[in-house]
């Protein structure tokens, strides 16, 4: 082989070498970005849920997987009401408003039997000991909107009920928490019962 043909060889190969790192690397980068920007949609997607999870799992990715598993396991279990449902639960949270001028806490626990009486017939709740806290991921799978108020307003009724039980006298800050904590239950109830 002469020196001519080695060199064209070698030129040849060079630059199928060099072709084939490019597509390499552009394929990669272009790869890398459409990971990105399905992880930026799932974010946008469940919100502050998404940043929990990934905080909580230590990775994007997992956390990207777990919700996308969660919500198909959701979709699945969970049922549509009916409209006798719809009109039951219309009339129970017009008492739970009704009920709150004269007696905030009373209406607050009210709101929080008839949202997790929704959850239940809705089927977000598979188990009866199911604990509150799986109730409020398998909420953000399906409606990271209102996660946040599920957790907010079980908080402070938990706190209100705490309070309750040593006895200690309310006061204005009471019943502002007992409206926040029904403006809270208020929003899961209209996200529950629209489906």
């Amino acid at each position: 082989m002469d020196r001519t043909t080695l060199g064209i060889i070698i030129a040849v190969v060079v630059v199928v070498v060099i072709a084939l790192l490019i597509i390499f690397f552009v394929s990669r980068r272009s790869r890398a970005r459409r990971q990105e920007e399905r992880r930026e949609r799932t974010r946008e997607e469940f919100g502050p849920e998404y940043e929990r999870t990934a905080q909580e799992r230590g990775s994007e990715e997992d956390a990207e997987r777990e919700l996308r598993q969660r919500r198909g396991r959701i979709e699945r279990q969970v049922e549509p009401l009916s409209d006798e449902s719809r009109r039951r639960y219309e009339e129970r949270w017009g008492e739970v408003e009704r009920l709150f001028v004269d007696n905030p806490e009373r209406s607050v626990e009210m709101a929080d039997r008839t949202v997790s009486d929704l959850l239940e017939e809705r089927n977000f709740v598979s188990d009866p000991a199911q604990s509150d806290e799986e109730t409020g991921r398998g909420l953000a799978a399906m409606h990271p909107e209102v996660a946040d108020d599920y957790r907010e307003a079980r908080r402070i009724r938990a706190s209100a009920v705490g309070r309750s039980a040593g006895n200690e006298d309310g006061d204005g800050d009471t019943t502002e928490e007992m409206r926040q904590a029904l403006r809270s239950y208020r929003s899961v109830y209209e996200r529950l019962v629209e489906g």
